[in-house]
């Protein structure tokens, strides 16, 4: 199965946000040891850039009670990471409770790593093809863009709009930011992330 590498995590975040409104669940396939630190910045940013509610639930438990964790949240998106555990069976477990994700404007992300992947792939083939060709491999390093990546793309922005850095600046001071995914992550380019918690 061929995985589509993104080359940033705002690239994921469009796709999340370009989801239609329903139960639309994705994975994404990282380096086992970032897995915790992109489950933390993602939950924010995700809330943030798609306007849902956000919750992490740990497969530590085993696959049955994340389902049923996932089945008893109020929450709207769902990051499940801590699926590294899981052997053969658990994935088969997975497997066959799929129907009991498949509820109402729910949707989720999958942090796994390669090796999971490639068990979950052999042990939960009726999962992976609901899934289609939402399986993505992320380095968390390719988030990192250099300074003149950073200008090509805050151009690219004040192009798109019309507006100008400190235009963006100002409508977040006086929270009048629109609600795009693109003037969050411009926020983010100038290092005033900070301005996003006004917003809500």
């Amino acid at each position: 199965m061929l995985i589509d590498r993104l080359s940033s995590v705002d690239e994921l975040l469009q796709r999340i946000g370009a989801r239609p409104d329903g139960n639309i669940w994705m994975v994404l396939v990282v380096d086992i040891n970032d897995i915790e630190s992109i489950v933390t910045d993602l939950q924010d940013t995700i809330e943030i850039f798609s306007e849902c509610i956000t919750a992490s639930i740990s497969g530590k438990s085993g696959a049955r009670a994340v389902i049923n964790d996932i089945s008893k949240a109020s929450e709207e998106y769902f990051l499940l990471w801590e699926l590294d555990t899981w052997e053969n069976n658990e994935w088969k477990i997975f497997d066959a409770l799929r129907s009991r994700l498949d509820k109402g404007n729910k949707g989720g992300l999958l942090i796994i790593s390669e090796q999971a992947n490639n068990l979950m792939i052999h042990n939960a083939p009726n999962f992976v093809s609901w899934l289609g060709a939402r399986i993505y491999y992320l380095q968390k390093d390719a988030e990192i863009l250099s300074d003149e990546e950073c200008d090509r793309r805050l151009a690219a922005l004040q192009e798109w709009t019309g507006k100008t850095n400190d235009d963006v600046i100002a409508l977040a001071e006086n929270r009048q930011l629109p609600t795009d995914p693109e003037y969050g992550e411009w926020l983010i380019l100038l290092d005033r992330g900070d301005l996003l918690e006004r917003q809500k």
